[in-house]
């Protein structure tokens, strides 16, 4: 790696896509969570990260765009999340991601960005420690909207109908269809294209009614998450949107994925846990 090869970070594509990644990240994504923010990262990403590290070891440039979309096709895909598991369990920086396969048309960025590479140098001389500093930069925006916080709940909003009724009505509501195996789960991933990145819930049957029980909430955003503004996100986007009539996709909603068969949870000790709060039961509109 020579010098004259860190001077690709100073281009202008390299820094034009290195400052709409974090524009997106810290900015976009907060002020209008929509599906363009969530997609405008990959591309952005997929764009400047093989660039940067084909300016570290240009003799491996082919290699390093190759292994750049055989790994983004693994991280979106469910066999990653093994791997996050164990690293997560580290409990250093944890990282998480929402499978979502439509992110995969970030990939046809890459030859546009392999075809930038190739080109003639456009970066005018930089002092050393401006690129050292872009570098860093760099590390940083490639890593920041992978780090997640969960906040934990535990509340429960019932609903006037059987267990096989509710969750027909959760499979029509995510914007992608459900897995064949989705009515054998008891727990799941609510994933949304926000800030508020997924929920964790559980579904229960209690006599003639069912009960949504909110566990978790990932917050996918670099700002601290707000627990109320999560809540009422959730609320308005999940719980609100399954009691209309009917039930319509949501473009919000981009996944629901069944976590575990129906028994598998633990038995709760209702004397031990705290009353959970409940919102109005039934399928009718609910309070704003």
């Amino acid at each position: 790696m020579s010098e004259r090869n860190l001077h690709a970070l100073a281009s202008p594509g390299f820094l034009a896509g290195l400052s709409l990644l974090l524009l997106n990240d810290f900015v976009f994504k907060e002020q209008f969570h929509n599906g363009l923010t969530g997609k405008l990262s990959d591309f952005a990403g997929l764009f400047v990260f093989p660039l940067f590290w084909a300016a570290l070891f240009p003799r491996l440039k082919l290699q390093v765009y190759v292994s750049t979309a055989v790994l983004f096709a693994f991280w979106k895909s469910p066999y990653s999340q093994p791997a996050i598991d164990v690293w997560n369990g580290l409990r250093l920086l944890p990282f998480e991601r929402t499978i979502d396969y439509t992110d995969l048309l970030a990939l046809t960025v890459l030859p546009l960005s392999y075809a930038y590479g190739r080109a003639p140098a456009r970066a005018t001389r930089v002092p050393r420690p401006a690129l050292y500093s872009i570098a860093l930069v760099s590390l940083f925006a490639f890593t920041a909207t992978q780090f997640s916080k969960r906040v934990s709940y535990d509340n429960e909003y019932p609903f006037q109908s059987s267990r096989e009724e509710l969750l027909t009505r959760m499979s029509r509501l995510p914007a992608n269809d459900v897995l064949s195996d989705f009515s054998e789960s008891d727990t799941f991933d609510v994933s949304f294209d926000s800030c508020t990145g997924s929920a964790t819930v559980t579904v229960s049957e209690r006599g003639s009614e069912s009960v949504i029980t909110l566990k978790e909430i990932e917050h996918r955003c670099p700002s601290e998450p707000d627990r109320r503004q999560m809540l009422e996100y959730f609320e308005r986007q999940f719980i609100d949107r399954l009691r209309e009539e009917p039930v319509r996709k949501s473009s919000q909603v981009t996944y629901i994925w069944g976590k575990s068969p129906p028994g598998a949870a633990a038995p709760t000790n209702n004397a031990a846990q705290p009353t959970p709060r409940r919102r109005g039961s039934g399928n009718s509109s609910p309070r704003r």
